[in-house]
């Protein structure tokens, strides 16, 4: 019998997260379950278990790839000479978001179920943080660049101005996902034109 790689592995992993994706935005976070994502994905309930314990797993595995792929959208914008204004930065990241999981009200349900699921407040957590770190490390050039500020000081504006970022970036996604008639782009102009800070 031929040995499976790690990268056969993982591919498969991501196919299983992806499908997972798909019925999320079908049925929604808590409607979705285990038999939902074994039908959408099309492997036996076997390779889904050999891949993933649970639910929350999966959950984690979905979180993971699309705050991966934000991040390393990030890494790019923060390799930009000029840097693009804070403003802008919000809207590079919602833009991807947008793409990336299609529907925001599953981030949002991520997040009312986090408030009760302790495994799922671990997960958001966690990519709260990531993100607020790549906020903080995006401002810190940014007030270094436009306020020509020695390092200390923009590090300390940048702590003090990331969650403002990101509670930014949430109020597109929990717009987007609620209101009807949101105008997202509109929001995301708005936004650039709330900086320089």
């Amino acid at each position: 019998m031929p040995k499976v790689t790690d990268e056969y592995r993982e591919l498969k992993r991501r196919e299983i997260a992806d499908a997972a994706l798909r019925a999320f935005n079908r049925k929604g976070f808590r409607a979705a379950s285990m038999a939902d994502i074994i039908a959408e994905s099309g492997v036996s309930a076997g390779a889904i278990y050999g891949s993933f314990r649970n639910k929350a797993d999966i959950v984690h595995a979905v979180a993971a790839t699309t705050v991966n792929e934000r991040i390393l959208a990030g890494e790019e914008f923060l390799g930009r000479d000029p840097l693009p204004t804070p403003g802008e930065v919000v809207g590079i990241m919602m833009r991807g978001v947008s793409v990336a999981v299609e529907k925001t009200d599953i981030l949002v349900q991520l997040w009312g179920e986090a408030v009760t699921d302790p495994d799922l407040r671990v997960i958001t957590q966690e990519i709260m943080d990531r993100i607020d770190d790549l906020y903080r490390r995006y401002l810190t050039r940014w007030y270094s660049q436009t306020r020509e500020l020695p390092e200390a000081e923009a590090a300390e504006l940048a702590v003090r101005f990331a969650p403002v970022l990101v509670s930014l970036s949430q109020g597109f996604i929990i717009q987007s996902a609620i209101r009807e008639n949101f105008d997202g782009e509109a929001y995301l102009i708005a936004a650039a034109e709330l900086f320089p800070l």
